[in-house]
């Protein structure tokens, strides 16, 4: 029976007849992978795996070997009874003549097992695609993953029907991994077109735990997926520690710039404004011949300012020592001024920046991440936010 699948599956095949179609699909056959230190039983629901992984496209009309084997038995089992020969093997040359096949092979590695399944091209006699599975340690693993595996295997026969992948990630300069291949990081500026089918989607940066799941890429449609990834403990205690130090220091700083800021103006306003109006000036104005009594009427009323404003006439020698004295005041009120605000304004400088580029120290801080193995293929992450 098996040299007679083999005998139809080559002759249908070198044939090079037109791709079968069912419903406009065309026609992938799928060979029984080759045990290699692993039992028939093994070989056959990896194949089985391969197989359910290719249908569940629903892109091609998928045969398997164990399907050929029943088209064959029903066919003969006609002829056996006497029957005409009916259209079954027409039918069945027709659903073979498909150009691309699948083949492969399940081989014990050590303890594990590791599966090896390749796309080949029947017309031109070459490999198109080839995927390699393991070593995984048990055989669930093998019939969990098989199916993605055997869609990746594929993906070059369905770049004609592309879809869209675009991903959300809490974190920017996240990495966005799809099948091993590193495609974009976050935040994404345009989505990523990815041939129709299963496709694995890793989401990763450094200090976070990597996020992995299946997404399906439909034709012609955007498929969004978002991702929340969780920091490792070490990296939020270390981002904790970092930025609240930043953070520390920026209150610092702008501790700083309003005493400085707000030093150079009291200086001014209480020192060196008054000092200059009420003392330095009149002086000045007095020793410069200003006439007392063209002096404006609250000088002119009150005793301290008026008696400034007559000392030089009376004492001239008093009057320059005190203009310079009030002047060596006046520079040292100004200089302190100066400095005050220097420094106001360099720290607000430091400040405005440890402001701008810090973040919130506890922004991990409600973060309660735990890891474990789903159902599906890859790692699920759950997290308290």
């Amino acid at each position: 029976m098996r040299a007679t699948v083999l005998v139809f599956l080559a002759a249908a095949l070198a044939s090079g007849s037109a791709v079968a179609a069912e419903a406009g699909r065309p026609s992938l056959v799928v060979m029984d992978l080759e045990p290699k230190g692993v039992t028939p039983l093994q070989a056959e629901a990896a194949t089985q795996g391969v197989v359910r992984g290719l249908r569940e496209l629903d892109v091609f009309q998928v045969l398997s070997a164990a399907d050929v084997r029943q088209l064959l038995a029903l066919e003969r089992g006609r002829q056996l009874l006497g029957g005409t020969e009916s259209n079954g093997a027409a039918e069945l040359a027709k659903a073979l003549g498909a150009r691309h096949a699948v083949t492969g092979t399940m081989t014990k590695v050590g303890n594990g097992l590791q599966v090896e399944i390749r796309l080949l091209d029947t017309t031109e006699q070459k490999v198109i695609s080839q995927k390699t599975l393991g070593p995984v340690a048990r055989m669930e693993a093998v019939a969990a993953q098989l199916p993605g595996i055997s869609q990746e295997l594929v993906a070059p026969l369905l770049q004609a029907q592309q879809g869209e992948l675009w991903v959300r990630s809490s974190e920017e300069a996240a990495e966005v991994v799809v099948d091993d291949v590193l495609v974009a990081s976050t935040p994404m500026r345009a989505p990523v077109k990815l041939p129709r089918g299963a496709h694995r989607l890793l989401v990763r940066k450094d200090g976070f735990i990597a996020q992995v799941r299946t997404v399906r890429i439909l034709p012609d449609q955007v498929n969004t997926e978002e991702f929340s990834l969780v920091p490792s403990a070490d990296y939020a205690e270390a981002y904790r520690d970092r930025h609240g130090r930043q953070r520390t220091g920026a209150i610092i700083f702008t501790g700083v710039a309003v005493a400085g800021i707000g030093g150079a103006v009291l200086v001014d306003r209480l020192f060196t404004e008054p000092t200059y109006q009420r003392k330095f000036l009149p002086l000045k104005e007095s020793a410069d011949g200003v006439v007392a009594s063209k002096l404006p009427s609250q000088i002119r009323n009150d005793p301290e300012l008026y008696g400034l404003y007559t000392q030089c006439g009376l004492q001239p020698a008093d009057c320059q020592e005190t203009l310079a004295s009030l002047r060596g005041q006046l520079f040292a009120t100004q200089l302190t001024t100066v400095g005050l605000a220097a420094v106001g304004v360099i720290a607000t400088g430091v400040a405005s920046y440890l402001w701008i580029s810090g973040k919130d120290p506890n922004r991990y801080a409600n973060v309660v991440a735990t890891v474990s193995v789903g159902r599906e293929p890859g790692l699920v992450v759950m997290g308290h936010f």
